[in-house]
């Protein structure tokens, strides 16, 4: 039997609408064992061999059906995460440019897709995205986050 990769390093993309600035999050459904009911930015682990940047456009796939090609992602984050068991390392990207329109393509995950003004982030956010968003709009680009009251990482 093969050993399941597992990774400490998760990748997020907070799509970002030119227009207003809001930045894309999906909210989780009733069944998450981490963030139930609670907005968090687009993103996961890395699967295995996969670099940062291919893991983010990868997920931003599979959870928005939007498409951006690697090269139209920045890095805008290094977060390292303390969960109650782990600690975890983020890294974030930011898009303006993608193809195609948002839409929620993980309906068994996620109830809904919420743009948010990053600096103002709705109190329905997970702990941890709360902070990534706060950081994003303040230009933080490293930054420790403590373990969130009500789980890990998202």
């Amino acid at each position: 039997m093969t050993e399941r990769h597992r990774s400490i390093a998760i990748v997020m993309v907070l799509l970002q609408r030119p227009s207003d600035g809001r930045v894309l999050t999906v909210r989780h459904g009733p069944a998450s064992s981490y963030s139930a009911g609670r907005l968090t930015v687009i993103g996961g682990h890395l699967e295995e061999g996969e670099f940062c940047d291919e893991g983010a456009a990868r997920e931003l796939l599979e959870e928005s059906g939007v498409y951006v090609d690697e090269g139209a992602l920045e890095f805008c984050q290094l977060a390292h995460f303390r969960t109650k068991d782990d600690l975890v390392i983020g890294v974030a990207f930011t898009a303006q440019r993608w193809e195609g329109e948002p839409y929620n393509r993980e309906q068994g995950k996620h109830t809904a897709l919420v743009w948010v003004d990053p600096g103002n982030p709705p109190n329905d956010c997970h702990p941890f995205t709360e902070a990534v968003l706060q950081n994003f709009a303040a230009g933080v680009l490293y930054a420790q986050v403590p373990a969130a009251t009500a789980g890990g990482a998202s």
